[in-house]
């Protein structure tokens, strides 16, 4: 029960008037579930009313991150994603000009409903944090049928897609792309302290950069919430979400790296390592000077999905 209204959002913004561009060149991060439920409700097939709601407020939410993102009018998103072309070691991030695919998954197939998008990269500023962060971190880049800054289009899934999608402007607007590698799906408690110093790093790059920066996780969270889903039931699945929303809430370090990390194996959430991540960024930026604000957290299928936003004092 974490619906919020619109006016929290534009007083929100008021609050980002009060800090000039040059001390905060991040001026926000998000937390956006890849679902096709958040994207297309409609195309959600249950019988279920309150999991018909609960999928109609994601969708609501999602809408209006879509268009609070827009209104921060960033020059460039750095977006991280759990399902994209990933390394079974590296963190990898994408060199091409710039990335086009479509949203199909689960819950929504192309044709007949088809999500498209086509997305600028900034694949300069990522080739840059790749030449700074080779020797440091598990970190390389990753051109798709040519050289880097190549012309052809980098190929993009839900994972990043649906995130992209609900931004009105996008094509204004300049993306890094940096996937989690896959050995996130076995070692994401191990990967922790990796993350929190990775994010911390990354903070400061992005924080210096002469373009105001908006940052994004594609995460969905458990995905063991129903006995006859892909990944069947575990009793973690529900713990897990609910420590994951009270970090967004809150931003108290234990919820998310203590409590949500003793469920993360059992309850299967493809985001865990992002959102570590980014609370390495947000720390490297002092906790106390972020807004968090949590939107919804439920889960109407097999997974669950969660909407937050951290924007500064």
């Amino acid at each position: 029960m974490y619906f919020h209204h619109c006016i929290y959002v534009y007083l929100s913004l008021l609050s980002l008037s009060l800090c000039s561009l040059a001390s905060c060149t991040i001026t926000g991060a998000f937390i956006v579930p890849h679902g096709g439920i958040v994207l297309a409700p409609d195309q959600f097939n249950t019988t279920n009313a309150t999991a018909k709601e609960h999928a109609w407020i994601l969708h609501k939410n999602y809408r209006l991150i879509g268009q609070h993102i827009d209104d921060l009018n960033p020059d460039i998103i750095f977006l991280s994603t759990p399902h994209g072309v990933a390394d079974s070691d590296k963190f990898m991030l994408y060199l091409n000009s710039a990335g086009q695919g479509s949203a199909d998954t689960d819950n929504i197939q192309c044709p007949p409903a088809c999500f498209n998008i086509s997305a600028n990269f900034a694949y300069g500023i990522s080739e840059d944090i790749v030449n700074l962060f080779k020797n440091t971190f598990k970190l390389s880049g990753l051109s798709a049928f040519g050289p880097p800054g190549g012309s052809e289009y980098f190929p993009l899934r839900w994972g990043e897609v649906i995130l992209l999608y609900t931004i009105p402007n996008l094509s204004r607007i300049q993306i890094i792309v940096m996937s989690q590698p896959s050995r996130r799906y076995t070692e994401s408690v191990a990967m922790i302290p990796e993350l929190l110093e990775l994010g911390t790093q990354l903070y400061h790059y992005l924080r210096a950069l002469n373009q105001t920066v908006v940052v994004i996780v594609s995460a969905d969270l458990a995905h063991t919430h129903q006995k006859n889903g892909p990944y069947g039931y575990s009793d973690a699945a529900e713990p897990f979400d609910q420590a994951c929303g009270h970090w967004a809430e809150t931003l108290d370090s234990n919820s998310l790296l203590t409590t949500a990390a003793k469920y993360v194996d059992k309850a299967l959430s493809c985001g865990y390592t992002g959102m570590v991540m980014l609370h390495g960024m947000l720390s490297a930026g002092q906790l106390s000077s972020w807004i968090p604000t949590l939107y919804a957290n439920y889960h109407p299928s097999y997974y669950g999905m969660m909407l937050a936003s951290f924007l500064p004092h």
